[in-house]
């Protein structure tokens, strides 16, 4: 893999021709971030989530020509998916179970209420969903919902190799955020469900 100069990085990013970018982002950023993590209270799954955010985040900077670039790339890169582990680290932490039962009577009408909500607002999420593609509905339900691990993605959808499951994932991620930036009264809609 040959070394691309930093400001090409940047111009191949805006012009969508990452495909020799993000090999060589991965090369310089993941193995040290996996490290870091490791050692601070995560796994390298963790590592792997928190990169791909990180990376969704600076190619949205890249592309919104929000990105300094009196800054290294891989350096900005790094320390968003560390900041971004020391805040889920934190949320973490402070997560306290509490063991309150509840009113049945509330609860009964809370369900009641859910199941309207969810029955009326079919159509929304199917509005919201629908332009990312089905590939990428079921790979992000397997991720989000079901919570598998990435290798059984890859057998069950057929990826050639995990790598290209994690870049579906970051793109299919990416999709979705464009699809509820370019909707604001979508996003208004779900923030009432």
């Amino acid at each position: 893999m040959k070394e691309i100069e930093e400001s090409k990085i940047l111009e191949l990013i805006r012009q969508g021709k990452d495909k020799e970018v993000i090999p060589l982002i991965y090369k310089k950023v993941l193995p040290q971030l996996k490290n870091y993590i490791v050692k601070n209270n995560g796994n390298r799954e963790d590592a792997y989530d928190v990169f791909h955010d990180s990376l969704i985040i600076f190619y949205e900077q890249v592309i919104k020509q929000e990105f300094d670039t009196k800054y290294n790339i891989y350096g900005y890169l790094y320390k968003i998916a560390v900041f971004r582990w020391i805040n889920k680290v934190k949320k973490l932490k402070s997560f306290v179970f509490t063991e309150e039962v509840p009113d049945l009577k509330s609860e009964e009408s809370n369900f009641e209420n859910r199941v309207n909500v969810n029955l009326t607002d079919t159509n929304l999420l199917d509005s919201l969903f629908s332009p990312i593609g089905e590939k990428c509905i079921e790979l992000l339900s397997y991720t989000i919902y079901s919570d598998m691990n990435m290798e059984d993605i890859m057998l069950r959808m057929e990826f050639s190799s995990v790598e290209a499951v994690r870049m579906q994932h970051m793109r299919c991620k990416q999709k979705l955020i464009k699809e509820i930036q370019n909707n604001p009264s979508l996003m208004k809609k779900l923030k009432g469900i």
